[in-house]
């Protein structure tokens, strides 16, 4: 059986290592992958606080779903979920030429919607991290 509070901390610190990222990313004028790469720090964020909860096998890398799954052990999730689920739009959209019609997303996202991407994970990481510190979670927050 897997230690569920070191998966946890692993999972958080990843994700903190990326969000340290992102505002470089969006300074390259790379918007799509900074838009992806948000929605994989929010992922990661999320998954440590259901690892730290006692969930073994996570199946989903969406946003809202993931929402939903912490929303059983704290329901201010259920509002994280509703201000962080566009976050979803990035996990294939900003990678694939093939995920938008007649543009890649090179030439789809702007500055502004990095911005936004880095907002909404922002929000995430201050929602997981509050419930980390309060249960005396994982180290280097």
């Amino acid at each position: 059986m897997k230690d569920l509070k070191r998966e946890a901390d692993r999972w958080w610190r990843q994700a903190l290592s990326d969000f340290d990222l992102l505002s470089q990313v969006k300074k390259f004028g790379k918007y799509d992958t900074c838009c992806f790469l948000s929605q994989q720090t929010a992922e990661k964020a999320l998954k440590a606080f259901l690892f730290f909860r006692g969930e073994e096998l996570i199946f989903t890398h969406s946003i809202f779903k993931l929402c939903e799954l912490a929303a059983k052990y704290e329901p201010e999730f259920y509002d994280l979920r509703e201000r962080v689920k566009l976050l979803d739009f990035y996990y294939v959209e900003a990678r694939y030429p093939n995920a938008i019609e007649d543009v890649i997303p090179a030439e789809f996202y702007n500055e502004q919607d990095a911005e936004q991407a880095i907002r909404m994970t922002r929000t995430a990481i201050e929602t997981v991290k509050k419930y980390l510190e309060k249960e005396n979670g994982p180290e280097n927050e």
